[in-house]
């Protein structure tokens, strides 16, 4: 395909009519789903989704792709962590109870939101539908983010694209009514590319960045199912740059996203802002002097039990920042990376180290005590073609930033704000051409 791809979908192990399959799907900007055998490097399967919709031809405001997802369990949570995307491994297997669609390989569908705004249960295998679209929101909406738990899909929205307010969206896709629940940030735009975030009791999560609203600027908590608010942090003037990571330390959720203030914000699940809704536990110093641009997050457990943050930063990395493990100058972006400390009876991020110069990184995968980080090539703040360069893949030590391995000049194009995808002993980066790459230790066969 030409142009944009969404981020790979991975479903690593499925029983498909022609034996176990290892397979990645990507949505296109032409309204279609791929399906990839990435053990033999050759299509599966194509599907147009026939709800798609024209994009309108004097609005960019829509990204014109659909948005791909796969069912999610709220628990038990691996690691600890538990955060909304598209992306990842796993059989992504839905919770115990009714699934939508039975028979071989049920749980493993892939649900596909056309640019007409209707939802597509597809049968992984052949990628046909195993019920009838159910409609979900305006044609041409700008989905940040989709996620499925407990045969619930629920979708955020940003830009006011096709008269989709900005918010969070629900479905029971096994409900007899399949009727349609909103959130409405009131103009807000909300923040991330994997969002809404859920944690462990199910409760959502999402970030908002600026707008002339109550909770511009906040981290939000909803109901499951109702999506009725619960609670909210906000931070002032300072909009949010990245959608929440929620993982369990001693017992409890603990919620942290990136403001455009350059500083990590942790939160309790319990109380996300206090008596004022002003309150965090704690803030980082500031680490990043860029204000543009997206701001990802990523988390692990590592060996120890030691809980990680790692977030991306453009531009220099602030000079108030020490860290332990530093590698190298930095000009055009970079990872920071933070460990979990309490200080005071209270859970604070400490940094521990920066990675390498990085161009546009966005956020980045970890596997196994590895950081796979992609400078996207992209100029800051997003670009055209003519400026950018293209992406670099990177393997980078989780425990000290260093430089393990890079694509070096593999990629031959830059990549438009999509994290890779880690699953299966492989990684995946899709570019701004329309190219899936592949990067791993090959299949014996």
């Amino acid at each position: 395909d030409s142009g944009q791809l969404t981020q790979p979908l991975l479903l690593p192990n499925i029983i498909a009519y022609k034996g176990f399959k290892a397979l990645a799907f990507v949505g296109s900007a032409s309204g279609s789903v791929y399906s990839i055998d990435y053990e033999l490097n050759r299509m599966f399967w194509e599907q147009k989704l026939k709800t798609s919709a024209a994009a309108p031809a004097a609005s960019a405001c829509s990204s014109g792709l659909p948005a791909i997802t796969k069912a999610t369990q709220v628990a038990p949570v691996v690691g600890g962590v538990r955060g909304g995307g598209q992306g990842g491994g796993g059989r992504g297997r839905g919770p115990a109870g009714p699934q939508i669609a039975g028979g071989r390989g049920g749980g493993d569908n892939v649900f596909a939101i056309s640019t007409g705004g209707m939802v597509h249960v597809m049968n992984p295998q052949i990628g046909t539908d195993q019920i009838p679209p159910v409609k979900f929101l305006p044609a041409n909406a700008n989905v940040v983010g989709s996620v499925l738990i407990d045969n619930v899909l629920y979708a955020a929205t940003t830009g006011n694209c096709g008269g989709a307010a900005n918010g969070v969206w629900a479905v029971d896709l096994v409900s007899d009514t399949k009727a349609v629940t909103m959130y409405d940030t009131k103009g807000a735009a909300v923040a991330g590319s994997a969002v809404p975030t859920s944690g462990t009791d199910g409760t959502l999560y999402v970030s908002t960045g600026a707008g002339d609203s109550p909770v511009a600027n906040a981290v939000v908590s909803l109901a499951s199912k109702t999506l009725a608010q619960k609670d909210w942090f906000s931070a002032g003037a300072s909009p949010f740059t990245s959608n929440p990571v929620v993982f369990q330390y001693k017992g409890k959720d603990l919620i942290v996203a990136a403001n455009t203030d350059g500083r990590l914000y942790v939160l309790d699940s319990a109380s996300l802002g206090g008596a004022d809704h002003k309150t965090a536990l704690h803030q980082t110093s500031r680490f990043s002097s860029g204000a543009s641009g997206m701001t990802g997050l990523a988390t692990w457990l590592d060996a120890a039990g030691t809980r990680w943050v790692v977030a991306t930063s453009s531009g220099v990395v602030h000079v108030d920042t020490r860290v332990a493990m530093a590698n190298g100058a930095v000009t055009k972006g970079a990872l920071v990376a933070f460990t979990l400390v309490d200080q005071n009876g209270a859970p604070t991020l400490q940094p521990q180290w920066v990675s390498r110069d990085l161009a546009s990184p966005v956020t980045p995968a970890v596997v196994n005590g590895v950081v796979f980080a992609l400078a996207s090539g992209e100029a800051a703040g997003g670009t055209t073609a003519q400026r950018a360069t293209p992406a670099v893949l990177y393997a980078l030590d989780a425990a000290t930033g260093k430089e393990l391995w890079t694509s070096g000049t593999t990629i031959t194009s830059s990549v438009r704000g999509v994290g890779p995808s880690a699953g299966d002993s492989q990684v995946y980066v899709v570019t701004s051409d329309g190219t899936l790459y592949a990067f791993g230790m090959p299949a014996e066969r």
